[in-house]
């Protein structure tokens, strides 16, 4: 492990100073260079070593740091810079794993309350994402066109992880405990048939997320009643864990040496909140639809100006 660890430090230094020496070639400012390598980061030039640190978690039972890892790779997840050609349904799925490891203030970050419903997007994340934001915020005008999609979803032929998690939504919404655990269950089990990565697949994050929103959202006597997935890519000890500390410390699992101590501060500062523009309404480009033009589409550009700010 100590030589994977020496092999992934050096591979970082090398990109991180090929990274400054491109940003400095200029008359870069520090804002400049940070901005640098927070995009950089974004693309997957400098990334968490997630595969490696998930097998270590799975050595130790040391639940404080599987909450560390958690945390650490959802945080590099929602790093701004890459765009993916939605609006602010893109990041929806991040939150479930920030609610895994108990950093709920970005729900308010991810889906603040002011944007609205989300419109642009892979439909499973704009039917989850409304459906998130009416619950989380009690929005009732928007619960009702919320549940009527959710609702819909589930009797697709989406993905069973998908119609999964919308579906348990739909079950906490009604606070039918019997129906939560059997939805955490297939989410589990359509999890490992989902185009992920092994490492992804090892560990279940969506569902650990469900299960600590359900503790924030319900009573004790009705969360207790929520059966746990018996499954081998859900952890009971980490969940229990995770009961007995809803607010635990939140803390990097990987804090990285000199010269790469930027990087920590990056990952633990607060994260970009989301922010949407409509880059194509003003075009004249005559190939750019009306459909197109009054499309919202998470900016980006915006968000990493704002994140190095307050970094």
């Amino acid at each position: 492990m100590d030589v994977d660890k020496s092999q992934y430090i050096d591979q970082c230094i090398i990109k991180y100073e090929s990274i400054i020496n491109n940003a400095k070639e200029g008359t870069a400012q520090d804002n400049e260079v940070l901005t640098a390598i927070t995009k950089s980061m974004s693309f997957g030039l400098l990334k968490t070593n997630y595969d490696i640190w998930l097998d270590e978690c799975f050595l130790h039972q040391d639940w404080q740091k599987w909450n560390n890892l958690i945390f650490q790779q959802m945080r590099y997840q929602l790093l701004p810079g890459c765009s993916g050609g939605y609006d602010h349904c893109q990041n929806s799925l991040h939150i479930l794993e920030a609610f895994a490891c108990g950093d709920n203030k970005i729900m308010e970050r991810i889906l603040p309350s002011e944007l609205g419903l989300t419109k642009n997007g892979y439909p499973f994340y704009v039917v989850m994402s409304n459906l998130l934001r009416a619950i989380w915020y009690r929005d009732e005008i928007l619960l009702l066109k919320a549940l009527y999609a959710a609702e819909k979803f589930v009797g697709t032929k989406k993905p069973q992880w998908e119609r999964s998690v919308v579906a348990f939504l739909l079950s906490l919404h009604k606070e039918n405990v019997e129906a939560m655990g059997n939805h955490l269950q297939n989410l589990c089990s359509g999890y490992m048939r989902a185009d992920f990565s092994k490492a992804m697949k090892q560990l279940c994050v969506p569902a650990h997320g469900l299960y600590c929103l359900a503790q924030n959202l319900l009573p004790a006597e009705i969360f207790q009643q929520i059966k746990m997935p018996e499954h081998k890519n859900f952890s009971q000890g980490f969940a229990k864990w995770r009961n007995e500390n809803p607010h635990p410390v939140l803390n990097l699992y990987f804090e990285y040496p000199a010269p790469l101590e930027i990087l920590n501060q990056i990952y633990v500062a607060p994260v970009a909140k989301s922010i949407i523009s409509q880059p194509y309404l003003h075009s004249d480009n005559p190939y750019h639809s009306l459909q197109l033009k009054k499309k919202w589409f998470l900016d980006e550009e915006a968000m990493l100006i704002a994140f190095v700010e307050n970094v």
